[in-house]
């Protein structure tokens, strides 16, 4: 994984799937920023754990753009209901 940190935003480069590994690495680094931005370029899957801590951030206030996710994360967003929910257009990059 690699990062960038702005003084109201982080940006997250992975290399590997988003999973609760990637998850409590985020969680260390995001702190007080207002803004997240994850390439998922390289990502195979985002499991339900990294979609329920997207969630939680949303929740919280902070803006998350999402780069080229893959398929499988729009399934787990529908099968936890989500995909409703979450404003797709202004978080999904191609």
């Amino acid at each position: 994984m690699h990062y960038k940190k702005r003084s109201q935003s982080l940006q997250v480069t992975l290399q590997d799937d988003f999973n609760l590994h990637t998850v409590y690495k985020i969680r260390g680094l995001i702190r007080d920023r207002e803004e997240l931005k994850v390439d998922l370029s390289q990502s195979r899957f985002v499991d339900s754990e990294a979609v329920i801590y997207l969630q939680s951030l949303l929740q919280e206030g902070k803006k998350i753009r999402l780069k080229n996710p893959p398929r499988l994360f729009f399934e787990v967003l529908q099968i936890l209901g989500l995909h409703t929910v979450w404003d797709l257009e202004s978080i999904v990059e191609p």
